[in-house]
């Protein structure tokens, strides 16, 4: 079984955040970067709370918001262990490869989906890669309580024949908090770069799609992790100070991809 399309929430916070892109907007790729200018600030300029991130361990309880597992020894576990051994069977070189490195949680793993310019990267876009590292420290508040709580076995451990080609992780298995990070970082990113919302989106559901690939977690792990993903993006985006954060983060990203500053935004943008 395959995860439903993240677009599918995606458009969900899209609608409950109101984060619609000025008509205005340049609707295709991205521009080569501007003439030099001055040198990118240091992600110290962001406020740092005490915990160096946005929410609180009871910001977003995933045990009251997701669905439970397929139950251990049911027939909808066996369909899903089924479905990882083909990709197990059927996965490329390449596949291996690109599961591998999607293992690593950061937000220039999405460099494809805005076509791959030169200047995405952490050295000239430090406040980028702060607010989207922060993304995963408020993600790791509740996913391992979470985790913890449903308490499923990774399907390697259920299933012997599973031969995992990443990183084992100790920790139980749904929901998946690769794709519940990926998926609130494409929300965010989108938020970000309007004008390319469905390449990051897509690319977020292959993200997602990888740690099946990677014999790590079930379809239905990484279903959860879309909703707690979009879950996670809409706490954050409640939140003034990160608001304030984003916009500060989007108009250093889109200024070194040459991009027109965001328009002002009715919810948040001032």
């Amino acid at each position: 079984m395959r995860a439903r399309s993240l677009i599918f929430f995606a458009n969900i916070v899209f609608a409950l955040s109101g984060c619609a892109a000025s008509a205005q907007l340049q609707q295709q790729g991205v521009n080569p970067a501007p003439s030099a200018t001055a040198p990118p600030p240091a992600a110290s300029q962001f406020a740092l709370s005490a915990r160096g991130a946005y929410l609180r361990p009871t910001s977003v309880d995933l045990y009251r918001l997701l669905p439970p597992p397929p139950a251990a020894g049911s027939a909808q576990e066996r369909t899903e262990l089924d479905e990882l051994l083909r990709l197990q069977a059927t996965r490329t070189a390449a596949d291996v490869q690109r599961a591998r490195a999607d293992a690593a949680l950061s937000i220039f793993r999405f460099a494809d989906a805005l076509g791959n310019p030169p200047q995405f990267n952490p050295q000239q876009l430090p406040l980028t890669a702060e607010l989207f590292a922060r993304i995963g420290r408020d993600e790791g508040l509740f996913m391992n309580p979470a985790k913890s709580a449903f308490g499923r076995p990774r399907p390697f451990v259920t299933d012997r024949h599973l031969a995992p080609v990443v990183f084992e992780p100790p920790s139980a298995s749904y929901p998946s908090g690769h794709s519940t990070w990926a998926v609130a970082s494409a929300i965010v990113l989108a938020d970000m770069v309007p004008e390319r919302r469905a390449q990051i989106f897509a690319r977020a559901d292959e993200y997602a799609h990888n740690r099946e690939v990677g014999g790590v977690h079930y379809p239905s792990d990484v279903y959860a992790g879309h909703l707690a993903g979009t879950a996670l993006a809409e706490a954050l985006f409640d939140q003034p100070r990160f608001i304030a954060d984003e916009l500060t983060a989007a108009a250093e990203l889109r200024r070194a991809l040459g991009l027109a500053p965001l328009p002002p935004h009715p919810l948040y943008r001032h």
